[in-house]
């Protein structure tokens, strides 16, 4: 008779799960490049509110001293393209909502990473195109003051 040899291999379940680990630690990464973006100098709050944890989706626009967008939505500058962009992202988002079976709005923030020096009419320009979108919340980054 053969002995206890019946141990399975677990080398190649272990490898799986390595592999998972890295994965998701590095499409954590990529994620985090909407949200910051060091060429924005955020204005200093007095009170600072942390983000809304009730959110289902957020859209992270950073705009710099210019009003223009930078980072992955640098594109989307001129003429009625965030307008668009935000419309056919909402339309999604209720689409996927409605797949899922629930009632109502999605529950969208979008989130406002604005340059100090931009001005107050250039960001209030993209908040209205917000509304025109249909989003209903909306955030503000700022530094805390010390």
């Amino acid at each position: 008779m053969h002995g206890d040899d019946n141990d399975p291999n677990l080398v190649p379940l272990l490898d799986l799960v390595f592999q998972l680990i890295m994965f998701f630690m590095i499409t954590v990464n990529f994620v985090r490049v909407d949200q910051i973006n060091e060429d924005i100098s955020l204005p200093i709050a007095q009170a600072a509110v942390p983000m809304e944890k009730s959110a289902e989706e957020f859209i992270f626009l950073n705009i710099d001293r210019n009003g223009k967008l930078i980072g992955t939505l640098e594109d989307l500058n001129g003429g009625r393209k965030l307008e668009e962009f935000l419309k056919s992202k909402m339309t999604e988002l209720e689409r996927q909502a409605r797949f899922k079976g629930e009632k109502g709005d999605p529950k969208v923030v979008l989130v406002l990473r604005a340059d100090r020096d931009a001005r107050y009419k250039q960001i209030w320009d993209i908040v209205e195109l917000g509304k025109t979108a249909g989003i209903k919340r909306y955030q503000f980054r700022a530094l805390k003051k010390q």
